[in-house]
């Protein structure tokens, strides 16, 4: 499992997009809400059901000897290989110069070694973010539900997490990124 090591870049939403798709005014609406609850949580939200990286982010992942080259990283949307780092028999990381490729399908990514994989352990750190841009059904997703935590504050707030948003219509706008299952 990828583990996230910081993100970097905006948060794909603004205030004033979910402003407009709430129909009120950015100025009156409570900012620190929006901004450090709302959107952090559904972009959350769009990733865990997804499996994609919504918001680019650094992610940090260790793969086992028994993975080949042409193995799918984890998450979805990967777009950079930062570093590869191969365990060396006495337990310290030697970092790989290559070669190796990246290469980004719909959903998944994949990491090939032309000439050959590294023996052993390895630890892949990579960039993964969505362009949105391309993919205006996750957009609305995220306004939606953005919107409709807004809306109905008692039904998703708990504290300062969000509670998850009914499925039915709201799947169909990511499915084009959703990684599929690994098991």
């Amino acid at each position: 499992m990828a583990r996230r090591i910081e993100y970097f870049g905006d948060p794909v939403l603004t205030l004033a997009q979910v402003a407009y798709q709430c129909r009120v005014e950015p100025e009156d609406m409570e900012p620190e809400l929006i901004e450090q609850i709302i959107i952090p949580g559904v972009t959350a939200q769009c990733e865990s059901k997804t499996g994609a990286a919504i918001r680019g982010a650094v992610y940090e992942e260790d793969w086992p000897a028994n993975f080949v080259s042409g193995h799918a990283l984890d998450v979805g949307q990967a777009t950079q290989i930062v570093s590869i780092m191969s365990q060396q028999p006495d337990g310290t990381w030697a970092e790989q110069a290559g070669p190796f490729e990246l290469q980004q399908g719909q959903r998944e990514s994949y990491l090939f070694f032309p000439v050959a994989r590294p023996p052993g352990p390895l630890r892949i750190r990579y960039k993964a973010g969505l362009y949105i841009d391309l993919h205006p059904g996750v957009r609305n997703w995220l306004l939606m539900a953005a919107a409709t935590i807004y809306r109905h504050p008692e039904m998703f707030l708990v504290g300062q997490t969000l509670a998850e948003l009914p499925s039915a219509f709201l799947d169909h706008l990511v499915a084009d990124i959703t990684v599929p299952p690994r098991f």
